[in-house]
């Protein structure tokens, strides 16, 4: 870990506290917050994302991918941010002691807010109810209602403050076996409102493991967009989407949405750069993919191509 990172790592600082809502929302886990504060750049907030990892540490394919070549890649990174995932990151496959090995290797990194994917749920909610401790990041879902102790664990939000800037982090899943499921697009969007309007926040972003495209009219992350009024960018999840640019699209207000999604297992990794202007006016957004391991000199578009070659031979789902 470099010396820059490091000191990032040494100077957050961590405190809990209990949110309560003028209108409870009903069947939702426990209302509460955290607010980390980072040191970083005055006019600009940088989020770095992953999703689908399952379980992967060590690089997957021609030494790129998984979470160590992650691990590197930010630490020569100019710039520290939030970094964030949209869910699946532990595996079905995994056994117990590979799946503390994928939390405690994530802590290590830095990891702010998760989202809870269909993988993390596979063994039920008492097996992630056991692990939740173990991470020093946030679960975060709005639209699902725990039956045991997991409710009190996984939080609606969190609120990192980044500069002068405050982002709000919620997140959403897709209906899983077992788990209460309320509608994840109503959820998000009251969540949403809640984070702009109540907790002033400059930018809210949606963890969601909706999936990007989804058949038979099921919500999915593209229609979490347009239906949503304060969402600033959703971070997607679920369906190892292969995007060569984040998708950028309209809400009912008629403004900009940014949809991410950084391929699976670790092989991309994306990078967005909000820059605010006039006070906290938002005025250039920076959204691209890295991949990690990626060779010294290659271009994005020759490891995309390669990319894309694996996912049509299905060697990685």
């Amino acid at each position: 870990m470099n010396n820059q990172r490091r000191l990032f790592l040494s100077q957050m600082s961590l405190v809990a506290g209990i949110a309560a809502l003028s209108k409870p929302m009903n069947s939702m886990a426990t209302i509460s917050k955290r607010i980390n504060t980072l040191y970083t750049a005055k006019t600009d907030v940088t989020i770095y994302h992953t999703n689908d990892l399952h379980g992967n540490i060590d690089a997957v394919y021609n030494n790129m991918g998984g979470l160590k070549q992650i691990k590197t890649m930010l630490n020569n990174q100019e710039t520290d941010g939030l970094l964030l995932d949209g869910g699946d990151f532990l595996d079905r496959s995994n056994s117990v002691a590979q799946q503390r090995e994928v939390i405690h290797t994530m802590n290590a990194m830095g990891y702010h807010a998760a989202a809870i994917g269909n993988h993390e749920l596979a063994f039920g909610q008492d097996h992630l109810a056991a692990l939740v401790p173990l991470m020093e990041f946030t679960l975060v879902n709005c639209n699902y209602h725990f039956n045991n102790k997991l409710g009190e664990l996984v939080k609606p939000y969190i609120i990192i403050n980044s500069g002068q800037y405050k982002i709000g982090i919620t997140g959403v899943g897709q209906q899983v076996a077992g788990v209460f499921y309320n509608d994840a697009i109503q959820c998000a969007n009251k969540m949403a409102k809640q984070l702009k309007e109540d907790e002033h926040c400059d930018l809210v972003i949606c963890l969601s493991h909706l999936g990007c495209q989804q058949e038979n009219g099921n919500p999915d992350n593209k229609m979490l967009a347009r239906e949503s009024e304060h969402i600033d960018m959703i971070i997607s999840g679920h369906n190892q989407e292969l995007m060569n640019g984040q998708l950028v699209m309209q809400n009912k207000n008629k403004h900009e949405v940014i949809i991410s999604q950084a391929a699976w297992n670790g092989l991309m990794i994306g990078k967005t750069v909000f820059s605010f202007s006039n006070g906290k006016q938002k005025s250039h957004i920076d959204a691209r993919y890295l991949v990690p391991g990626q060779p010294y000199g290659q271009k994005f578009a020759t490891s995309f191509a390669g990319l894309r070659l694996i996912k049509e031979q299905s060697v990685l789902v």
